[in-house]
């Protein structure tokens, strides 16, 4: 049935909002890119790349911020949190050709049980803020292709007319 469906959506052209191989054909076009320098920028400058183009001519540029909080949500018998919850949220301006800014806030929760080894903790804490900065990115790039900036690169468009 799922190949049935696959056939018949390629037969009457749909194409994807954005590409999963990764390829620069299907990656976002920013003239700049400004991601914090921090733990987790690095993570987002990870998880973007190869899925954004840096083209001086496409006239965008993207200014991002991360936000982090955390909270006990659950409590042992001896009052010592037990569950952590961990919030990130990412705040985006979008400057176009014409010098407009749009803003735009982007947010992931994920929780984790804590134990008795910090070292475990902190390595569960990175493990969570990795998963979170590449959901935080698909949600970044579904944004941006409703801007209309998800477009293929001008080779494979000229290869695509021959």
């Amino acid at each position: 049935m799922t190949c049935l469906v696959s056939l018949a959506l390629a037969a009457c052209g749909f194409t994807p909002i954005y590409k999963i191989n990764g390829d620069a054909g299907g990656a976002v076009r920013l003239a700049a890119l400004a991601v914090p320098e921090s733990e987790n920028g690095r993570a987002l400058t990870t998880a973007l790349r190869g899925r954004w183009v840096k083209d001086a001519a496409a006239g965008y540029e993207l200014r991002l911020t991360i936000d982090e909080t955390a909270r006990d949500t659950q409590l042992d018998a001896q009052g010592i949190g037990a569950r952590e919850e961990v919030s990130f949220v990412v705040r985006g301006a979008l400057r176009g050709p014409d010098g407009r800014s749009k803003l735009f806030t982007l947010s992931e929760q994920a929780s984790m049980a804590k134990t008795q080894s910090g070292a475990d903790d902190l390595t569960q804490r990175r493990n969570l803020a990795r998963l979170a900065m590449q959901s935080l990115v698909d949600q970044l790039l579904l944004r941006l292709s409703r801007e209309g900036l998800s477009q293929k690169s001008p080779a494979g468009e000229a290869a695509g007319k021959e």
